[in-house]
């Protein structure tokens, strides 16, 4: 892991872009727009690819091609992120 010369902490792979595209993709499900589209911006800007949704049925829409990492909230409208 690279460090962060600044503040001599270990840089994420994500961000030292060492990392392929497959590996930075990352799916939001969570019904709370505001909050999804927090988290989402955040982790943009740290270099992930990231494909937010509001409901599970949107989730599975996913599923063709799996992201490398998911947040998911556990209680949605039409069911739960497990």
């Amino acid at each position: 892991m690279s460090q962060d010369a600044g503040a001599g902490r270990p840089i994420s792979p994500v961000i030292a872009g060492t990392t392929s595209n497959k590996d930075r993709t990352l799916l939001i499900a969570d019904d709370d727009a505001a909050f999804r589209n927090r988290i989402a911006r955040a982790l943009e800007l740290r270099g992930f690819i990231v494909t937010a949704v509001g409901s599970v049925a949107e989730a599975l829409t996913q599923t063709a091609r799996p992201p490398a990492f998911a947040v998911l909230d556990l209680r949605l409208g039409d069911g739960n992120g497990l």
